[in-house]
């Protein structure tokens, strides 16, 4: 009878078994990424929530239930006397050009690299493009202060002594232009990278049968090389500009949003909203129209360009 037993109760389990398992294979990618979406959910959609519930009360309070709904005050604040029209003007201009200027800047660099013939000096110079995404933001403010400082600065000094030109005070007269050169010469080596590998993807087939049909340079890039890159070329400028809406540290401790306002970026804003007026509930109602902001451009570009091509 033990024997009986004991050869039963598998082949009652064997089926229960084989669900489970022909369970795990058939949704098999959707529990590997489980605990990733899991985190991603922890710390996005909690701190979210509470950013929001931030906004339309008062003042926090470790009771949550006590707490005095204001609706949309803090909102009407933060739009009135809070400057964060201002602020979205500012960033705006700040990430147009910025990725402007990168963009270009990237693909030209990637376009003279890869016509360079020698393999040695196509690594000496990809290792030289790449240096200046190495540098801390906190290190690149302090380094951007010295030397573009009109008394000991190198920059004036060269300016100055080398061309009939007057430098300007940098951080004082043309604030702006600087933070979005400085932050250019910072993330233009990204675009670099991204656009380089593009190139090097293009079929050399493709730009052979555009030579032989004796389109110039200039068609074959326009014509030929742009339009497959399309889908790189969209990738690279997507991630950018969400990364550029987040900047903070390098104009933070450039020109502290100076001076004035003429730096003061929607990031910026909200640090001293929350840490220096103690004002939570403005800085929320901030961060979420511009978490808000961020999420529909970012939609309205992939809409308008769309990722076709992207995942072949």
């Amino acid at each position: 009878m033990s024997t009986q037993t004991q050869t039963e109760a598998p082949t009652k389990n064997e089926p229960r078994f084989a669900r489970v398992r022909d369970l795990w294979n058939e949704y098999l990618p959707y529990w590997f990424m489980a605990p990733m979406v899991i985190v991603m959910a922890m710390i996005t959609v909690f701190p979210g929530a509470y950013d929001l519930y931030l906004s339309l009360i008062a003042e926090p309070t470790l009771n949550v239930l006590n707490a005095e709904f204001v609706g949309l005050r803090n909102y009407e604040t933060a739009f009135t006397r809070g400057g964060a029209i201002n602020s979205f003007v500012i960033t705006i201009t700040v990430v147009a050009s910025a990725l402007l200027l990168e963009s270009v800047l990237g693909f030209v660099l990637a376009a003279l690299v890869a016509g360079v013939d020698s393999s040695g000096a196509k690594s000496f110079y990809r290792v030289l493009f790449i240096v200046p995404m190495a540098v801390a933001p906190v290190s690149l403010a302090t380094i951007g202060r010295i030397m573009l400082n009109s008394e000991i600065g190198i920059i004036p000094y060269v300016i100055n002594t080398a061309t009939p030109f007057a430098a300007p005070a940098f951080l004082s007269d043309v604030p702006l232009l600087t933070v979005v050169l400085l932050d250019t010469w910072n993330w233009t080596p990204f675009m670099f990278i991204i656009f380089y590998a593009g190139l090097s993807s293009v079929p050399e087939t493709l730009i052979e049968a555009s030579r032989v049909d004796g389109a110039p340079l200039w068609r074959r890039y326009l014509h030929v090389i742009i339009p497959y890159m399309k889908p790189v070329v969209f990738v690279a400028m997507l991630i950018r500009m969400i990364d550029l809406f987040r900047t903070f540290g390098v104009v933070y401790g450039l020109t502290g949003g100076g001076p004035g306002t003429a730096t003061q970026l929607v990031s910026i804003n909200i640090y001293e909203q929350m840490f220096i007026n103690n004002q939570p509930g403005v800085a929320a109602a901030m961060a979420v129209v511009y978490l808000g902001l961020v999420v529909a451009l970012a939609n309205v570009v992939i809409a308008k360009v769309g990722f076709e091509g992207v995942w072949d």
